[in-house]
């Protein structure tokens, strides 16, 4: 996917790292699912592993990987914003087995073989960022080329129908951009893991997201790439309309993880 200067300027709305906390902190806590156990539920991590975390944000998932792999593991954390990291870093707590590295995805081979004290390892893993690379290919391949023998590899998107991009949708265009990335899951990613795993499993995430404030639904919906400024007022009014009328309103959050392997039973 090609992106705009507006595409980068949302961008960069997306990845900071205090709306990141925010959106992560609102979505933990009106979630009807937690995430990150649906998630390693299925990631199945086992002590001593060697984890890749391609688009890390602030550690979301990385912090978790540190906790399951232990002292003789390893986690390689990378992500586009520093601040980001700086974040991960911190929460890290100076763990001797994490290594990070600020970069663009798309230098994802670079970034491993030259930034990292390893290039092999057991899970390679994305969620919620992949589909923001302007060469989806190059990184898919890198975190491919980056497995040890009978590895996994693990991609998590959002996907359609979601909730909030619809209710939006009511109000102003959707982005080229977002609804491309709610069909990654099946139209890039699929695709590619059926040609190059020999093992693939596919998970469907059935999420809602329940919000009380409108409040919290302006902090989401600001930092989305798909936010339209001269909407929000229409579109805060609706929402605060349906919290009055109901006490709340639910939005449908679905993603789709993929998990890709040779290992052959």
């Amino acid at each position: 996917m090609k992106h705009t200067a507006k595409d980068r300027e949302l961008f960069k709305l997306e990845t900071s790292a205090d709306l990141l906390n925010d959106r992560l902190k609102i979505n933990n806590n009106n979630s009807r699912i937690n995430f990150n156990d649906w998630l390693f539920d299925r990631l199945k991590i086992s002590l001593g592993e060697k984890v890749l975390d391609v688009g890390c944000g602030t550690g979301s998932q990385s912090l978790k990987f540190l906790e399951k792999v232990g002292n003789k593991g390893k986690v390689c954390a990378t992500d586009i914003s520093d601040e980001s990291v700086n974040q991960l870093i911190k929460d890290a707590r100076s763990n001797s087995i994490l290594e990070t590295y600020v970069g663009d995805m798309v230098q994802l081979q670079k970034i491993i073989n030259n930034f990292f004290s390893i290039n092999q390892f057991d899970l390679v893993h994305s969620s919620y960022a992949l589909y923001y690379a302007n060469d989806h290919n190059k990184v898919l391949f890198s975190m491919k080329d980056s497995l040890v023998e009978n590895g996994r590899m693990a991609v998590f998107s959002p996907h359609n129908p979601h909730g909030m991009v619809e209710f939006a949708r009511k109000f102003h265009t959707i982005p080229y951009t977002v609804d491309q990335s709610l069909i990654f899951g099946t139209e890039i990613l699929e695709p590619f893991f059926r040609k190059y795993f020999y093992e693939v499993s596919i998970h469907f995430f059935h999420n809602e997201l329940t919000l009380k404030y409108t409040e919290d639904f302006l902090t989401l919906y600001r930092a989305t790439t798909y936010y339209n400024r001269e909407k929000e007022t229409e579109i805060a009014l609706a929402i605060e309309k349906e919290i009055q009328d109901y006490g709340f309103i639910i939005f449908n959050k679905p993603g789709y993880l993929i998990i890709g392997s040779d290992k052959r039973k």
